[in-house]
């Protein structure tokens, strides 16, 4: 059983894969992938932090300021590869849940992925962003506009689909309709159903 949650910022993505790990007992990889990354490459984990679900900018593809990468070959494609064969490794160890990072798109031949996109509406994102990093309203907004645009950017660019478009998905969530423990109840009784 392997699933994969997209989510835009704010919508609670990352605490009901918490959840829903929780309630099935399997692992769930978020910014640990960015670790198992760093340790299982060349590349440290700063400089994967920085790449990590960011726009892609033609002016990051190429560079000669990191000796230990391969000369020729974008920085941030050696970043998303790192990050994408850890994604592939931990599937073939056993159950897990993955946050992001076109995981969705990097294991779609498997037969047990259950992909899921979640979202919510844009007031609830707002309070949830101002709670969280204690920003003002205009900020959340900035912010949410900012990450959302970013993932966009680098799911276009690694799978050339479009982030957050249903067909690209199994189950597509509006956790302010369900909240978080609705969510992980959906995707329980999806994945029952499709065994």
């Amino acid at each position: 059983m392997i699933i994969t949650i997209a989510r835009q910022h704010g919508s609670s993505g990352r605490e009901i894969a918490r959840a829903l790990s929780e309630a099935l007992g399997i692992q769930c990889f978020d910014k640990e992938i960015v670790d198992e990354a760093a340790e299982n490459s060349s590349i440290c984990k700063e400089l994967i932090s920085s790449f990590d679900e960011k726009r892609v900018s033609p002016f990051m593809l190429q560079t000669t300021q990191y000796p230990s990468m391969n000369y020729g070959l974008g920085l941030n494609i050696q970043v998303a590869s790192a990050q994408f064969d850890v994604i592939r490794k931990l599937a073939d160890q056993g159950d897990c849940i993955f946050v992001g990072r076109c995981a969705d798109y990097i294991l779609r031949e498997r037969k047990d992925l259950t992909r899921v996109f979640i979202m919510g509406e844009q007031e609830d994102k707002i309070r949830c962003i101002m709670n969280r990093q204690n920003v003002t309203e205009a900020e959340a907004k900035k912010k949410i506009k900012q990450v959302d645009k970013d993932r966009s950017s680098y799911y276009k660019y690694y799978t050339d689909q479009i982030w957050g478009e249903s067909e690209n998905y199994d189950l597509c969530i509006n956790s302010s309709k369900i909240g978080i423990t609705g969510a992980v109840n959906v995707i329980k009784a999806y994945i029952e159903n499709n065994k």
